[in-house]
C-alpha cells in the first residue's frame, strides 16, 4: 500500500491524526474511507518507519463475512513472501485489521491514464504478474481483483495488492469482482480456478497496450439471465488495435479473454510468449 491518495472526508468511527489504531500504531493521515475498511497512513513505534494499516470499520466489525476476508488478507501477506506481492507485517483479531508495508510507486491505472505502455513495458509487466499470480495458484489461493488499480510499479517492478477478494479454488460470492475486470465465471460465483485469474491479468494487460478496457465497463456479466443470453448478446468482440502488437501477442491476450474459463492460456503458455518480446 501506499500513503498517496487524499484521503476521504471524516466520518462517524474515523481515527484523527494520533490516535492509535492498533497499539503502537498512531495515526498519521487517513488514506481512504472504504464501505468494509478504513486505511490510514501511520507510524510504527516497534519498526520506528511508516506502515499502511487497513482496519476493518466498527459498523462493519459484527458481520462474520468482513471479519473473515479481512484476516484472510492479512494471513496471506504474512505468511506468503514473493518479490511482487505487498508485504504484510502483523494481524490483529480485535480489531480486524493488517499492517503492510508502505508502497511508494504509483499504481498502474495512474501510469496509463495518459498514455499506454509500450509492448516490450507491458510484456515485462506481464511476466511479473504471471510470476505472483503463480506463486499464490501454487499456494491454492486465487487473487480475483486483478486491475490496474491493484497493481503498484515502481523502478519497473510492479507489486500486487490487495487481496480482499481472495479465495481458494472452486466456488465463490456470486458477483465478486470489478466492474469491466470481472470474469464471467464471478458473475455466478461457481468454478472460480486459476484462469479466472488469468482473465483479469488479460484485462489489465490490454488495458496497459490500448489506454481501454476491452470489453467496456459494461461487461460486468452480473446476472445469471445476462449469463443465459450471452450467446445472443454479447457486448462486442475484444479491442485490441495496436499497429505495433506483434500477431502472436495478440492472440494469446484475446485468447486470455475467452468466455470459456478452459480455453483461455494458462499461465505458463502466456509467459512463454510475453517471454519473447521483453
Amino acid at each position: 500500500m501506499r500513503p498517496s491518495r487524499r484521503a476521504a472526508a471524516a466520518a462517524p468511527g474515523v481515527l484523527r491524526a494520533g490516535e492509535e489504531v492498533l497499539p503502537g500504531y498512531p495515526v498519521v493521515t487517513l488514506l481512504s474511507h472504504g464501505r468494509r475498511l478504513d486505511t490510514y497512513d501511520v507510524y510504527s513505534v516497534e519498526r520506528d518507519c511508516r506502515c499502511v494499516v487497513k482496519v476493518l470499520r466498527p459498523d462493519r466489525r459484527r458481520e462474520e463475512r468482513v471479519r473473515d476476508a479481512v484476516l484472510r488478507e492479512g494471513h496471506i501477506v504474512t505468511t506468503l513472501s514473493h518479490p511482487h506481492l505487498v508485504r504484510g507485517y502483523e494481524v490483529s483479531e480485535d480489531p480486524p485489521a493488517v499492517v503492510l508495508e508502505v508502497l511508494t510507486g504509483a499504481t498502474l491505472d495512474a501510469m496509463i491514464e495518459d498514455d499506454p505502455l509500450a509492448v516490450d513495458d507491458t510484456a515485462a509487466l506481464g511476466l511479473q504478474l504471471v510470476s505472483v499470480l503463480g506463486y499464490l495458484h501454487r499456494h491454492d489461493w486465487l487473487h480475483l481483483d486483478v486491475k490496474p488499480a491493484n497493481i503498484v510499479v515502481e523502478g519497473g517492478r510492479a507489486t500486487l495488492i490487495d487481496l480482499s477478494l481472495a479465495e481458494h479454488p472452486g466456488d465463490g460470492r456470486p458477483g465478486a469482482g470489478t466492474r469491466g475486470y470481472l470474469a464471467p465465471e464471478q458473475a455466478l460465483g461457481e468454478g472460480l480456478a486459476p484462469a479466472t485469474d488469468v482473465w483479469g491479468l488479460g484485462v489489465t494487460l490490454v488495458e496497459s497496450l490500448t489506454g481501454e478496457l476491452p470489453h467496456g465497463e459494461e461487461a460486468t456479466w452480473e446476472s445469471r439471465r445476462r449469463l443465459a443470453v450471452l450467446n445472443r448478446r454479447l457486448p462486442g468482440p475484444p479491442r485490441l488495435d495496436r499497429p505495433d502488437l506483434p500477431a502472436r501477442l495478440r492472440t494469446v491476450l484475446l485468447a486470455c479473454l475467452d468466455l470459456d474459463p478452459a480455453a483461455r492460456p494458462s499461465l505458463v503458455d502466456l509467459r512463454g510468449e510475453l517471454l519473447l518480446h521483453t
